[in-house]
């Protein structure tokens, strides 16, 4: 199966619009007045999105879709937003949360939003698509995403979830996640779109394949060298301040360049920004919170405290040893030679500190691979998030660097 840049945009937009579809008819049903924050593609792992769903304490509707196109949506809720939204249409239903009112409440406001996101797709493909019966489901250790998705209790999902079970199997799952918010709070409504891989060729086919593609392939092999490239980011950071670290999460999305801002948190981050040049060339944020960034200046110019010019010293050295682990791979694994600019210290905003790159890259493409990862303590001692914003064009020629045998085929 083969991707490229036009297919990317072609489903980015189908996803925003079905979300907008989906944002109107919770408006309707709740009088919550609610917009579309985010939407992004995903080549993210099965316990990425799984753990995002348990730790962030959501509560989920399931459908799955079958006919054109098929695979399965979720709609998460976080829980204090489920319990507002059943009060709104079914009042007094959060008098018990978990009672069969509330639940049958979730469902079917799953099924009218979720039902509503899918019709677009539909339109685009001019063919019909059939969805399930909403399922409520709260995930936990005892079962898995792919129990969920392949057990759906419909044969006519059943006959295709044998190619979306392959695709979990494989590691990395291609998804379309819209963060939905309504205006006067934050966000607390995820829609979440896996298609199987047939499915996604049958979108890209209609959306009028380019001669520059790229097999999905080539994505999940550049996911694995971000990955990768984190982890020796976390071995060289526990390296240089003796603090055990690990990758929490590490993941490849494509997204509107206006949207990378809303990505990030508006929580006061500390860190660096560096340019990278070669192929790929980009911008790169290393960032801590305010704790983390005083841990790991502690770790590394202990008694120090007096001196914040040391300190922010300190930061930027780790900045740099850490952004020079996590690019290193790239350049051998893409047999090149990366550059890499002196750190800039931030003090800011995340969103505020990734503003400048994404207006640099917003001069000449309007959509964004952004990359994430994150490195953390076992004992929560700090976090260290890592973006970067690869340029479309160079990373195209790592794509093709990649993978040339795939791109030959």
């Amino acid at each position: 199966m083969n991707l490229d840049i036009q297919s990317l945009r072609t489903f980015s937009d189908l996803a925003h619009s079905g979300a907008e579809e989906a944002a109107g008819s919770l408006t309707t049903l709740t009088g919550f007045d609610a917009r579309v924050a985010v939407t992004k593609i995903e080549m993210a792992t099965r316990s990425d999105v799984e753990r995002e769903f348990r730790e962030g304490d959501l509560v989920t509707v399931h459908i799955g879709f079958s006919g054109a196109i098929a695979g399965h949506t979720i709609l998460a809720f976080d829980r204090e937003r489920a319990v507002e939204l059943v009060d709104a249409l079914v009042p007094g239903a959060s008098e018990n949360p978990e009672s069969e009112l509330a639940t049958s409440g979730l469902k079917e406001l799953g099924n009218i939003m979720l039902g509503g996101f899918i019709d677009g797709w539909a339109d685009f493909l001019g063919e019909g698509i059939d969805i399930t019966t909403p399922t409520y489901v709260e995930l936990d250790a005892d079962r898995s995403l792919e129990d969920v998705v392949t057990h759906e209790g419909s044969s006519r999902v059943d006959a295709d979830s044998a190619d979306l079970r392959t695709q979990l199997d494989a590691g990395h799952v291609l998804s379309f996640r819209n963060q939905l918010e309504t205006i006067s709070q934050e966000a607390g409504f995820y829609i979440y779109m896996l298609p199987t891989h047939d499915s996604v060729e049958t979108i890209v086919d209609a959306a009028g394949k380019s001669d520059e593609t790229i097999p999905v392939e080539t994505f999940t092999s550049f996911s694995e060298m971000i990955t990768e490239g984190a982890g020796q980011a976390s071995q060289d950071l526990t390296a240089m301040t003796g603090i055990d670290t690990t990758v929490d999460v590490s993941r490849l999305s494509f997204v509107p360049v206006e949207g990378v801002p809303m990505e990030l948190t508006d929580e006061a981050r500390r860190g660096v920004v560096l340019e990278f040049s070669g192929t790929p060339s980009g911008y790169i944020a290393i960032l801590f919170d305010h704790d983390s960034a005083e841990s790991v200046a502690d770790a590394l110019m202990p008694g120090m405290d007096s001196d914040p010019a040391m300190r922010q010293s300190a930061i930027q050295e780790i900045g740099n040893i850490v952004t020079s682990g996590f690019l290193d791979g790239w350049a051998n694994a893409l047999e090149t030679t990366i550059e890499i600019s002196p750190p800039t210290h931030v003090d800011d905003i995340a969103s505020a500190i990734v503003d400048p790159l994404v207006t640099e890259l917003a001069r000449t493409q309007d959509y964004a691979f952004l990359i994430d990862s994150a490195i953390v303590t076992p004992d929560e001692t700090f976090t260290c998030d890592i973006y970067a914003l690869p340029d479309e064009r160079e990373l195209r020629a790592a794509f093709d660097q990649l993978a040339p045998e795939q791109q030959a085929n």
